[in-house]
């Protein structure tokens, strides 16, 4: 072979291996195409399920109806196509320029199911009171016995929290001063490491059974605790019963809240626009000598959404309403916690329904 042609080949060849280096580019995409788009769809799914809780607060603080979407299904298809081409000029029988062009062109095709919940899943989920086994569980999980009671119990034998709120705003004030004392009071001989939760059968039933060590028994805060729901300050365990008017000596009558209802008592940590307040859109509640009532004395320390005109600068979650913008403060950690625990519970609330948990499809063969 003469040395032009020599030169020829060389120049083919690197032109061949150029152009196979631009196509086997591609063989990456696949992993990375689920290295990007699993974070993003985890972070979008999340934002949109806490921009709809956070809705629904707002709509029933304005006696407005809830609505609640389920993501039931996420897929999506990701297609490339790719080309390449090499060109070589040549002058006097010898190449002068090499040329190697290619491209590859990427999509994404998403596609989202929603269904409205509804029927035997929305009664489930929505009306059904929350299990004391519910609460036990959000207890031991970590969640603080003050904030679950206060959230998930609407009375506690003769104490009073806020039942009526259960519901659409009420015009008379509540009763809840004494129930979060007695809450607080066993969360205080929990800390102290006094308090075990368990289960136990008897007969052909399952109770769950509170129990106090000795050296809790002897404080001011169990003698209390004990006084306040009228309770035996001799015995060292108690039974949780949801059966109502079942409460006094050695059980304690929870009277859960159904998730509707847990809905209803948070929406009054909502702060309507002055406006709306005057315009009559949201009910305004007084206590016995015709004064406003402030709710805040109801939800401190659980939970605070707040209003403004403009989309808030410092928000954890946010949403657009009748004009307004609802959110809750990135720095209100009390109010992160309780929606936090909000948002769990509604899953828990889901208990063995099917179809209900998103389903993310990536197929990315190359």
């Amino acid at each position: 072979m003469s040395c032009s042609g020599c030169v020829q080949g060389r120049t083919m060849l690197a032109v061949v291996v150029a152009t196979i280096s631009v196509l086997s580019g591609c063989v990456t995409v696949g992993h990375r195409a689920i290295q990007s788009s699993r974070t993003d769809y985890n972070m979008a799914l999340r934002q949109t399920e806490d921009e709809q809780l956070l809705l629904n607060l707002v709509r029933l603080r304005y006696r407005d109806r809830p609505f609640f979407l389920e993501a039931t299904a996420l897929n999506t298809q990701f297609s490339y196509v790719s080309s390449a081409d090499g060109s070589i000029g040549f002058g006097s029988g010898v190449p002068t320029a090499v040329g190697v062009g290619g491209k590859v062109a990427f999509e994404e095709t998403p596609t989202v199911t929603y269904i409205p919940l509804q029927g035997a899943d929305y009664v489930t989920r929505i009306m059904s009171a929350v299990p004391i086994e519910t609460m036990v569980l959000l207890d031991s999980s970590g969640w603080s016995t003050e904030r679950v009671l206060r959230v998930c119990v609407q009375r506690m034998n003769d104490l009073d929290n806020a039942s009526r709120a259960g519901g659409p705003t009420p015009l008379e004030a509540p009763e809840f001063e004494t129930f979060v004392r007695a809450a607080r009071l066993l969360r205080e001989l929990e800390l102290q490491g006094g308090v075990e939760g368990a289960k136990r059968r008897v007969g052909g039933n399952t109770e769950v059974v509170l129990s106090f060590s000795p050296a809790v028994r002897d404080t001011p805060a169990f003698g209390e605790f004990t006084r306040l729901l009228e309770l035996d300050p001799a015995a060292d365990a108690f039974v949780l019963s949801p059966r109502p008017d079942s409460g006094g000596d050695t059980r304690i009558s929870l009277r859960p809240r159904s998730f509707a209802g847990v809905l209803y008592f948070l929406s009054q940590a909502v702060e309507v626009p002055q406006a709306d307040v005057e315009a009559g859109r949201v009910t305004v509640t007084r206590d016995a000598d015709g004064n406003v009532f402030d709710w805040t004395r109801v939800t401190a320390g659980l939970m605070r959404i707040r209003s403004n005109g403009s989309p808030p600068a410092n928000a954890a979650v946010a949403v657009q309403y009748r004009g307004s913008w609802f959110f809750i403060d990135d720095s209100d950690l009390d109010s992160k916690s309780t929606f936090s625990m909000l948002a769990q519970l509604y899953s828990l609330q889901a208990g063995g329904s099917a179809g209900l948990t998103p389903v993310l499809t990536l197929p990315v063969g190359n």
